[in-house]
């Protein structure tokens, strides 16, 4: 089908960064936008059909081609210059590192 479709995504949170995969299998990686602004991440693409004539002998089309977008609002522990995006094998990883500031911290108890 055709028109804005949603990838998924798995979202996990360590003590020193959120990590997320976009399932985005079929896009090319030069089709992908990530986008940062005003704490607001975008990932935006397009997934195209192969053959985009219309064929006949299809009796079923189920993937979705076209358009898609997600968009998150990131938490201020999020440091947005540290940001990383990896497209690999259909999968697309951002690695958001926390401010050092705010990441837990062990204090040391000294015994007198």
């Amino acid at each position: 089908t055709s028109g804005a479709w949603s990838p998924a995504v798995d979202i996990y949170e360590t003590p020193e960064a959120i990590e997320m995969t976009l399932e985005i299998p079929g896009v090319q990686q030069q089709d992908i936008k990530v986008n940062l602004e005003n704490n607001l991440l975008t990932i935006t693409g397009e997934r195209r059909l192969e053959h985009e004539d219309k064929r006949e002998g299809y009796h079923r089309v189920e993937r979705n081609y076209g358009s898609f977008g997600r968009s998150f609002t990131l938490p201020s522990t999020v440091d947005p210059n540290r940001i990383k995006a990896v497209f690999e094998n259909g999968l697309l990883y951002l690695t958001l590192p926390k401010r050092p500031e705010t990441q837990p911290r062990a204090i040391e108890v000294k015994v007198k």
